[in-house]
C-alpha cells in the first residue's frame, strides 16, 4: 500500500477516479500494526476497484487535523473527493469488507 502525506493527499485521495480507503496510523500503535495486514489483503482483493493507501499521522498532522482524527487507527473511505464513511479501531476482515461494500452502495 502506498504511503501518502500532507503534500500528496489532495492528488492521491481527493482527486482519485476510484474510491480510496485510507488507513491513518502511527508506527507506535499496536492496533495499527494488527490492522495493517488485514488492509493489505483487502487491497489485493479490491485491486482495480478501490485504492488503498496509508498515512502516518505523526508525519502528516495537517491532514489528520483537517479531518479531526484524534484516535488511531482511523480508516476513511473517500469517493469522488468526498468522505463517505470512516471507522476507528481494529476490525475483522469481513467487517471491513462489509463496511466498504455498504459504503459504496450509498
Amino acid at each position: 500500500m502506498k504511503i501518502v502525506t500532507d503534500k500528496d493527499f489532495e492528488q492521491e485521495v481527493m482527486k482519485s477516479e476510484k474510491p480510496v480507503v485510507i488507513d491513518i496510523f502511527t508506527t507506535w500503535c499496536p492496533p495499527c500494526k494488527m490492522l495493517a495486514p488485514i488492509l493489505e489483503k483487502l487491497a489485493e482483493d479490491y485491486e482495480g476497484k478501490v485504492v488503498f493507501v496509508k498515512m502516518d499521522l505523526d508525519q502528516s498532522p495537517m491532514t489528520g487535523n483537517a479531518f479531526q482524527v484524534d484516535r488511531i487507527p482511523t480508516v476513511m473511505l473517500f469517493d469522488k473527493g468526498e468522505l463517505v464513511s470512516s471507522f476507528i479501531g481494529l476490525r475483522e476482515e469481513n467487517d471491513i469488507r462489509e463496511w466498504i461494500d455498504s459504503s459504496l452502495k450509498k
